[in-house]
């Protein structure tokens, strides 16, 4: 009888065991078919309130079919958008949501999208209409207002007005567009701003709950028209007979126009891009890619070929009998220097050149040569230098010291101070006569063939710069690959509507007044740069 009594009560234990999971298993389908159901609800909510938005017609019902005892609530202010180009301010804007929340599960309408979630954790269940594509960005967001508490029931939606443009640009080209997404729901966001654009262009802080998508490949829109532009300050001639063959420009004044036998501007607007953060950038790109040839070539000199990036991590001095030989016969090469190039004497020679082939070098430091010669004899286009905006150059050395080549390294304002000494001259025992200038030209007769476009220069003695023709069609190149920086953007559209919602029949369904100018907030003003 034991025996029987104790298989009884397996089969009970047993019978209730299966009951349990099933009623379990049960609530679980049954919590997951309610989630799927809110989220159609939110998505038809989403629809209508575009439709209203973007449509022909001011009004529209639509059925809100949440739980009878249930309710999702308006909040103000739970988003913000901000838009910069380069770092100015030119839009900034709060919005709400319509959030419903039961059991721990929550489900939002935001800016047009349907959200699950808060937080890192959300996830995006319908998308905005915020698309990036083929250089454009375009925004129409919706903004609900209205009342607090909407239950299940009809909700009358109505369009307050028009439209109202939150940019006052729409050709973006050559600018750095920045747009940061404050949100409780970031974490959908980022995701979805992840497919619209690529990963480099997205950033997320955690700590504010924002989202920043940079767009915008940097691009230099100029060519190497002019044979010394001194770009945040003065041209300064010596007491020597040294003369510049080609246009002179100066974000300062120039001493002796005399010197100069092509046109002279002073005061120029300097709009050239400066490369720091595209520098930067290269080096660490380097420093992560294991594939990349390590170069140093002041081991034993060095020989670089055609098609290859090679990567310095010191920068390098090469004396004599130090030479460098780059062969371009099977295409550019490349060579990205964290550190100071200092030619003492050592030479960098260049072969087959040709086709728009070019050795370019980024370099994070400064660039110094004396009794040394770079470059192809008449052939400029071929050596191209590219520098920070704290680059310091110097070309000194005598009749030995020749430049064939071009060198780029913009800047908004001098990185020396009257009387402190130029860093790359100093190998070179110019004494003072560098002292307080970014770009240094000077003693004996060093020649210069090609462009340069740095810093306030001096040039001094007998030395001769000398405009080369051929540069007229060359644009400098910062030989970026897609996917590595953020996509290119020339148009930007950015638009809020302004959309009541009340439940169906209430008085509060009369339109609120239209979206204008006070109700947006349009500023221009700098971006705070981060400490």
């Amino acid at each position: 009888m034991l025996a029987v009594a104790l298989l009884i009560g397996f089969v009970v234990l047993g019978m209730l065991s299966v009951a349990l999971v099933g009623s379990v298993t049960l609530d679980r389908a049954q919590d997951n078919a309610q989630n799927q159901r809110i989220e159609m609800v939110f998505v038809e909510f989403s629809q209508s309130v575009t439709s209203v938005a973007f449509g022909q017609g001011t009004t529209e019902r639509v059925d809100f079919d949440i739980r009878a005892n249930d309710a999702a609530v308006r909040h103000d202010e739970t988003g913000r958008i901000r838009v910069y180009t380069d770092d100015t301010l030119i839009a900034n804007r709060t919005f709400g949501s319509v959030e419903y929340t039961r059991e721990g599960s929550t489900v939002a309408y935001q800016a047009g999208g349907v959200w699950r979630g808060t937080g890192q954790d959300a996830t995006m269940v319908s998308p905005p209409p915020f698309e990036y594509a083929d250089g454009s960005l375009n925004a129409w967001i919706p903004l609900v207002t209205g009342e607090r508490t909407l239950t299940a029931s009809g909700i009358d939606l109505r369009r307050n007005g028009t439209g109202q443009a939150l940019d006052r640009q729409s050709v973006v080209q050559g600018q750095l567009v920045t747009v940061e997404i404050q949100s409780k729901y970031y974490g959908g966001w980022a995701d979805y701003l992840r497919q619209q654009t690529n990963d480099v262009s997205i950033t997320v802080d955690h700590e504010n709950e924002t989202v920043v998508m940079r767009l915008g490949e940097p691009a230099i829109d100029s060519t190497f028209s002019e044979g010394v532009y001194a770009t945040g300050g003065d041209v300064q001639f010596d007491g020597g007979s040294a003369v510049i063959d080609g246009d002179v420009s100066a974000g300062g004044n120039v001493s002796d126009h005399s010197r100069v036998t092509g046109n002279v501007t002073e005061g120029a607007t300097n709009d050239l891009r400066i490369l720091d953060d595209v520098i930067e950038k290269k080096v660490r790109d380097a420093e992560n890619d294991t594939t990349m040839p390590v170069m140093h070539p002041e081991v034993y000199g060095a020989s670089l070929s055609g098609g290859e990036t090679y990567y310095d991590d010191d920068g390098f001095v090469l004396e004599n009998g130090d030479d460098l030989t780059v062969d371009l016969s099977a295409g550019n090469v490349t060579m990205i220097v964290d550190g100071n190039i200092s030619l003492e004497g050592g030479n960098i020679e260049i072969e087959n050149g040709g086709d728009n082939r070019a050795f370019r070098i980024y370099s994070t430091g400064n660039f110094g040569m004396g009794n040394s010669q770079v470059g192809v004899v008449d052939e400029s286009q071929y050596f191209q230098l590219y520098g920070t905006s704290e680059m310091q150059v110097a070309i000194t050395g005598g009749s030995q010291a020749e430049l064939y080549g071009t060198i780029f390294a913009p800047r908004e304002e001098p990185v020396l101070g009257d009387n402190e000494s130029n860093a790359a001259a100093e190998p070179f025992g110019t004494g003072s006569k560098c002292d307080g200038w970014d770009t240094c030209i000077v003693a004996g007769s060093s020649e210069v063939s090609g462009a340069i476009i740095a810093g306030p220069t001096i040039v001094g003695q007998s030395t001769e710069v000398v405009y080369d023709q051929d540069l007229v069609d060359i644009q400098p190149s910062l030989q970026l690959e897609h996917g590595l920086y953020p996509p290119p953007i020339t148009y930007l559209h950015l638009s809020v509507y302004e959309i009541s919602v009340s439940q169906a029949g209430s008085n509060s369904s009369v339109a609120g007044p239209p979206v204008g100018p006070s109700s947006v907030e349009l500023a221009a003003e700098p971006r705070a740069r981060a400490a």
